[in-house]
């Protein structure tokens, strides 16, 4: 399975003038080391609770269906928002577009999959061969998420700004915060 970015989250969870006023910043000399860090730091967030923050296009690579998605594919990236397409590849290049009247998608925000009530279609090569293209993001502008996920970013790029020369840490604090968030596991 690989996950691509089709198209990029808009926007960051916080702006590089939040994370100066949390990191008690006022000048504009590091402004690029603090736009990383704040990349970075909604990366660990997003790994942390297992969903993509701001709302993105991601196109999903799988080689089979997986078994325990209960008859379809689990999806990689959640929350889920719309499926755009999901096609079966063959070695020659060529493809088949699974109409959307073949499958529906359960479990939006915890463990997404695409289910196909009447039978998973048959991959067409043995490697690469199922490509499903869709939004997966928790809200689609960083004024939508909820308040302790983007504080918990806020506090990640705390950390990582402080032990710019050592190992930062993700601080407990963000890890209680972004906790709730983390889907139910299975």
């Amino acid at each position: 399975m690989s996950i691509t970015i089709v198209t990029p989250p808009a926007s960051e969870p916080i702006s590089l003038a939040e994370a100066k006023l949390f990191l008690r910043i006022d000048h504009t000399a590091e402004d690029g080391l603090i736009a990383t860090l704040i990349g970075a730091a909604r990366e660990a967030v997003e790994a942390g609770c297992g969903r993509a923050l701001i709302t993105r296009r991601v196109r999903e690579s799988l080689d089979i269906w997986r078994r325990d998605a209960v008859g379809g594919a689990v999806l990689g990236a959640g929350p889920v928002g719309d499926v755009i397409a999901v096609r079966l590849l063959t070695d020659n290049g060529s493809q088949s577009v699974i109409a959307p009247d073949r499958y529906r998608l359960e479990g939006h925000r915890d463990r997404p999959r695409l289910v196909f009530p009447p039978g998973m279609p048959s991959t067409l090569r043995s490697a690469g061969g199922i490509e499903i293209e869709y939004d997966a993001g928790y809200a689609d502008d960083a004024a939508d998420l909820p308040v302790a996920l983007r504080v918990a970013t806020m506090q990640i790029v705390a950390a990582l700004y402080e032990a710019r020369q050592g190992q930062a840490v993700v601080p407990d604090s963000a890890r209680a915060l972004i906790r709730p968030f983390a889907p139910a596991r299975l």
